[in-house]
């Protein structure tokens, strides 16, 4: 393969990863984006009413992040539509890495409450593991994904710095971060289904 060849082969790629994010981008995840912000960003703060009323066990904060699993998981068949047709990759890869994310976060919950660390000592490292996260999503969607990333560093160190509101601080980071990034998605869906929009070439 010559260079010319080679440059043509990854505008290709570019234009396929591109489409792709555009086909992902009509799967509702904005909404489901938004839906999830609103909701996780209440049961951050609901984490730190607990911590304030003294619960130190950590099977109250389980039973909390359990029950908005069981409401999260869910709610995302039901607002996900299917015109997007089958699946892509750049939907694979969100999957992959939120559940990535959320395993990570309850094997450092784990690996905390065995060490003999309060529940309390969690919020920054959320908060970097949420900047990691959102650097990974950068990757495919967007450098405005990585100003996220920057802003949940930034972050977990104020909550270091304010331990006693850090769930607070996290909870009122990532209702707004997720919440718009859902509408950034949501709007790029719109551009994509509205009627005035002309039709584009599609790779096949």
């Amino acid at each position: 393969m010559n260079r010319q060849e080679a440059v043509e082969a990854l505008e290709l790629l570019r234009k396929v990863v591109s489409q792709a994010r555009d086909d992902t981008t009509l799967q509702n995840w904005g909404v489901i984006w938004m839906v999830h912000g609103i909701v996780n960003a209440g049961a951050f703060l609901a984490t730190n009413l607990l911590m304030w009323r003294g619960h130190e066990s950590p099977w109250p904060y389980v039973a909390l992040w359990s029950m908005v699993l069981l409401f999260n998981i869910p709610s995302i068949f039901v607002l996900k539509s299917r015109t997007a047709g089958a699946t892509t990759f750049v939907e694979n890869m969100i999957w992959l890495i939120w559940t990535t994310f959320i395993a990570t976060v309850a094997l450092t919950g784990l690996a905390n409450h065995l060490s003999g660390f309060k529940v309390f000592t969690l919020g920054p490292v959320i908060g970097i593991l949420s900047a990691f996260s959102f650097s990974m999503m950068g990757g495919l969607m967007g450098k405005n994904w990585f100003l996220i990333a920057g802003v949940f560093a930034l972050a977990s160190l104020a909550m270091s710095l304010y331990p006693d509101w850090q769930f607070v601080i996290l909870g009122a980071i990532w209702g707004c971060c997720q919440f718009t990034a859902g509408l950034l998605m949501d709007r790029a869906r719109r551009r994509r289904v509205a009627p005035s929009t002309p039709p584009q070439a599609r790779l096949v």
